[in-house]
């Protein structure tokens, strides 16, 4: 009985899923969107290199050559100004690019979501007792070694990636301001990829963890999930999606059964009925199938890709739509009218009657 109710060992139903994502609780890794922001950072480093390093040099040649003249009110405009047009040219871009990767990285992840109540203050954070709980427990603690393992990763490719490059900045003393930008520009986004790619690592794994603890808290006891089965036969919702459900796969079986039929009975268009007899297994014609307006449409459609013959009787259709259930005879006083019926379809299709 404990296992009943204390134990969490089902996996948990559509419900609590659903229930779960209203809430904002999703699986999602921090880790993994930092790395993907970080890898759309050294796209866009490199794909205004050339500009940004040109824009870099222009400046420091104009701040070179204008250092002995002397500034006024005018001047200190024209150089603020300067300034903002080349940063909304060649910064702004990218920024922008950035915004749409943060996005991208984090639909990604949980597809479209919004959460009105994940978005509502929570005073039981405001508590000062229960934050100092949270700071000292051991999950924190655990949080803080894995995160402080994390930097020591990232630092160390960081710094790997710089002291490689150490030796050859003695060689850019002199050089131009065109190729000096361009020199450490070129570094930057090569140090950037080579920091993006541990990231996403790194990030690979946290969010495989992520799903795995998510997907672990969700988990519910047997008791639960037969509660919940409880409440979902007492919504309407749900019954009526049971029945439209049970509805399709009866039709669906009905139109299967069509191409075993021996004839169908027309209204001509609003009803169609499919009959079916084999005197060996049968001890009277039965209904296979029936339907009205776009089922009937069906039924016809269904009968004539097998070549089913049909006939027009509405009263007789309407009659056994009405009175008899698929997979039941049909009644004895309509025994004669069926012989007749099939009578004349033997005589049309040339067909030998089933020997009794």
């Amino acid at each position: 009985m404990a296992e009943d109710t204390g134990d969490k060992t089902e996996d948990a139903t559509p419900q609590r899923r659903e229930e779960a994502r209203q809430k904002g609780n999703v699986a999602q890794s921090k880790d993994l969107t930092a790395a993907g922001l970080m890898l759309a950072t050294a796209a866009v480093l490199l794909a205004f290199m050339v500009p940004v390093s040109l824009y870099l040099a222009k400046t420091m040649q104009q701040s070179i050559e204008g250092a002995t003249v002397e500034l006024d009110g005018n001047s200190i405009a024209k150089i603020f100004n300067d300034l903002a047009d080349g940063l909304a040219a060649n910064v702004l871009p990218g920024l922008i690019l950035l915004a749409i990767a943060a996005v991208i990285m984090s639909v990604s992840q949980v597809g479209a979501l919004f959460s009105p109540e994940a978005l509502q203050p929570k005073f039981s954070r405001l508590n000062p007792l229960s934050g100092l709980k949270r700071i000292l427990s051991i999950s924190s603690f655990v949080k803080l070694i894995v995160s402080f393992g994390k930097l020591l990763v990232v630092v160390s490719v960081a710094w790997w990636a710089i002291a490689l490059l150490l030796p050859k900045a003695v060689l850019l003393n002199e050089a131009e301001p065109a190729i000096l930008f361009g020199t450490i520009h070129s570094w930057i986004v090569q140090i950037a990829f080579q920091l993006a790619f541990a990231m996403l690592i790194l990030g690979m794994f946290d969010y495989a963890f992520q799903k795995w603890k998510f997907e672990q808290d969700l988990k519910m006891t047997k008791q639960e999930v037969r509660d919940e089965m409880k409440n979902m036969e007492g919504d309407p919702h749900i019954r009526q999606r049971r029945k439209e459900t049970h509805r399709k796969l009866a039709e669906a079986k009905e139109m299967n059964a069509v191409k075993e039929a021996d004839v169908i009975i027309n209204n001509p268009t609003h009803i169609s009925v499919a009959l079916k007899y084999d005197p060996s297994v049968m001890d009277a014609p039965i209904v296979v199938a029936k339907g009205i307006d776009d089922v009937a449409l069906r039924i016809r459609e269904r009968a004539n890709q097998y070549n089913i013959p049909m006939i027009e009787r509405k009263p007789l259709a309407r009659l056994l739509y009405k009175t008899v259930k698929v997979g039941h005879p049909i009644p004895v006083d309509l025994y004669e009218v069926f012989v007749e019926i099939m009578a004349y379809i033997y005589k049309i299709t040339g067909r030998t009657p089933p020997k009794i």
